[in-house]
């Protein structure tokens, strides 16, 4: 199949320009604000879960012994330690492999791991161009390309050292070569049927590969197997036709190939990229099914979400790309099932059925969107595209000039709120964060060896359990002796948000947060312990002091209390 003319209309040069360009922005809005939140470890809570895994790693300890998550970031961070331990002793730093460099100064760490998301995030905007370019032509690759790098819920987990740009990554590299290889196209070096042959072999074993170690970053991103699946059918069907012919049962020929070409390897480099899930297996199968039980009864304020579609509909896509990119993106699927090309039966049905599998879940983070916004995005502008190159040819000048117009008056509509939210993102970044004044205060005001609880989202005080690794380092920090409130599930026992309970075990201080509060407090059916905790700490304890975010500063708001 022959690309759509509309690929002919920018000569290489000028896209290479813009794609040039675009991909600056992409960088630049992801490397702007990086180091947010460090020296400090408070980040973002999964970036304190991924980063002690991929340091064990690295420290030669591979077993992560935690699968709600599989493991290939874990070892592309770890990855990234061992490249980075050499230069890091050549410039004086000592050892980065040591546990108390991380324990004591883990902002190296959290930076080179957020630089690896940046480069990803950055990949992801490139293998969108990709994408678009062989399937829809050079302006839909470029258009959506710059969408994306404008996205801001893209934008902003390509700051976190988490999973989830490097799983889009890995996605969308699996779908270039999944598309390029359900193409019959001859290109140099396949002059003939065997080379064509080859080579569609190759990228389809290869696209299959890349689906794995995607699904190694993110379960459900095993979803890829369906276009792995179309894709296999279009590149095979000719020589699966044939073998049939020649006396083949239908179903043992397809079995043959979709499994030698497509599910072995995607299953081989799962297990590559993620060996401890069979090494491991008891382990695995129990944080899989625990993560299985958190997503089919939701988590920490998504129990009252109501209708999981509509809620990943409004609010999280309208927030992950804006209301009009999402009207876009809509029609262009519509318009997508009426082509139905090659390219739309690939990404298409994968597209809907991931938002619909993913809307029956419970827990309805906007992050698990991020693997379908950039081909909601791609689908979307080149609707626009090929409605320009519809009437080019068929209207007068004048009315052509309207069209053009009208064209870059919807794209500019559609791309300038999320832009300015992704700017403003950034701009937070740079701001004050409430967790970092609530430990200068702590640390200056309360004693030393103080017997303090407190929520995740709060400030990043150190504990006396580390004051080895600090001494070691010839310092000697403000330590208190510190309980972790544990996230609760609905419907359990929270026996940790009880005073009695603190008190018993002689605490002094509580210090929570709105980033937990406010999501318990959101499905009090669910969590009455919660209430009735907070309720208590207004009633029973003395409120010390609490931090709110003022102008120009972000983070939560945070309650210090002193329990009597």
């Amino acid at each position: 199949m022959s690309r759509p003319g509309s690929g002919r209309r920018l000569r290489p040069d000028l896209t290479g320009v813009l794609l040039l360009a675009i991909l600056a922005l992409a960088l630049a809005l992801r490397l702007k604000g990086v180091s947010w939140g460090l020296p400090y470890s408070f980040v973002n809570a999964d970036e304190s879960t991924v980063l002690p895994k991929a340091f064990a790693a690295a420290s030669g300890h591979p077993n992560p012994q935690f699968f709600f998550y599989p493991s290939f970031f874990f070892y592309l961070v770890a990855a990234v330690y061992l490249a980075a331990a050499p230069v890091w002793w050549l410039l004086g730093n000592g050892n980065l492999l040591a546990q108390t460099s991380f324990v004591v100064d883990p902002a190296p760490y959290f930076l080179l791991a957020r630089l690896l998301s940046v480069l990803m995030g950055t990949a992801s905007v490139y293998l969108l161009y990709r994408l678009g370019r062989d399937a829809f032509g050079r302006p839909a690759g470029l258009l959506a390309a710059l969408f994306l790098a404008a996205a801001p819920l893209h934008v902003a987990y390509s700051h976190m050292a988490v999973t989830d740009v490097t799983a889009v990554a890995s996605a969308l590299l699996a779908l270039v070569l999944l598309h390029r290889a359900a193409q019959p196209v001859r290109i140099a070096g396949a002059d003939d049927d065997a080379a064509l042959g080859r080579r569609t072999r190759r990228l389809l074993v290869l696209g299959a590969v890349a689906a794995g170690l995607a699904t190694s970053t993110k379960y459900n991103l095993g979803m890829l197997v369906l276009p792995a699946t179309v894709a296999a059918v279009y590149a095979s069907g000719g020589e699966a036709a044939g073998r049939v012919a020649a006396g083949g049962r239908a179903v043992l020929v397809w079995l043959r190939l979709l499994g030698l070409r497509v599910y072995l390897p995607m299953v081989v480099a799962f297990v590559v990229a993620s060996p401890f899930v069979l090494l491991d297996a008891p382990h695995f199968v129990r944080d899989f099914r625990r993560q299985t039980e958190i997503m089919d009864r939701g988590w920490l304020g998504f129990e009252n979400a109501g209708n999981g579609l509509w809620y990943n509909v409004t609010p999280n896509l309208t927030g992950a790309i804006g209301v009009v990119a999402l009207v876009l993106a809509a029609t262009g699927l519509a318009w997508a099932l009426w082509r139905r090309t090659r390219a739309d039966l690939i990404v298409v049905p994968y597209v809907i059925l991931y938002f619909v599998y993913i809307g029956t879940w419970k827990e309805l983070a906007d992050r698990y969107l991020l693997p379908i916004i950039p081909l909601l995005l791609l689908v979307g502008v080149r609707l626009v595209v090929e409605a320009v190159e519809w009437a080019r040819p068929r209207a007068g000048m004048r009315a052509r000039v309207v069209v053009v117009g009208a064209a870059v008056v919807v794209l500019a509509v559609a791309l300038a709120p999320p832009f300015a939210d992704s700017v403003a993102f950034d701009r937070a970044l740079s701001g004050t964060d409430t967790r970092e004044a609530a430990r200068g205060w702590i640390d200056e005001n309360l004693p030393a060896g103080a017997h303090v609880a407190l929520e995740n989202y709060t400030a990043p005080l150190i504990s006396e359990d580390d004051l080895e690794h600090y001494r070691d380092a010839g310092l000697d920090p403000v330590a208190f002796r510190l309980l972790r409130i544990k996230l609760p599930a609905p419907e359990t026992p929270d026996v940790q948000r009880d005073l009695a309970w603190l008190r018993d075990r002689h605490v002094e201080y509580v210090l929570v947060s709105s980033r937990i509060w406010e999501r318990l407090l959101a499905a009090p059916d669910k969590y009455p312990a919660a209430v009735a905790f907070y309720e208590d700490l207004d009633a029973e304890a003395d409120l010390v002091r609490e931090f709110r975010p003022g102008p120009g500063e972000r983070g939560p708001v945070l309650r210090l209390y002193r329990l009597a």
